[in-house]
């Protein structure tokens, strides 16, 4: 009796996720309701293609999947979502930088200082990306 109630509440679960919110990936292509989001070889693309207009181009993977999510539930929090993902960019590339100094100094008080600061440049791009994993989920 427990197991029949348990599929039913299953089968009713099931039937309210709504499956045009969900994101799913084809090809170099990740698709959210009428949002389609296009890997290219340095940044990500997101289109409407319902209007067949490009909405944005982002640079990070996580922010251009939290753009499309948001947009095809109906908010817009574009402007928000696409300063997060300028914060990773900027970021990122500063960690590039310190990471290649680091590796090329051989002043032991340069170093140290440039690992302050790799660790800072870390530590906001990670931040960053789990205020948009707050969008996606």
């Amino acid at each position: 009796m427990a197991d029949k109630n348990i599929v039913k509440d299953l089968r009713d679960l099931i039937n309210k996720i709504d499956a045009s919110a969900l994101p799913y990936q084809k090809g170099n292509c990740i698709r959210v309701g009428d949002v389609l989001v296009q890997e290219r070889k340095h940044d990500y693309t997101v289109y409407d293609v319902k209007s067949k207009k490009q909405i944005a181009v982002l640079f990070c993977k996580t922010s251009a999947v939290a753009l499309a999510k948001t947009l095809s539930t109906g908010k817009d929090l574009s402007r928000r979502i696409k300063e997060l993902d300028k914060i990773i960019e900027k970021n990122y590339t500063d960690c590039l930088f310190y990471k290649n100094t680091i590796q090329k100094t051989k002043d032991e008080s340069v170093k140290d200082i440039v690992c302050t600061r790799y660790e800072i440049a870390h530590r906001k791009t990670q931040d960053a990306k789990h205020r948009l994993d707050r969008f996606i989920f």
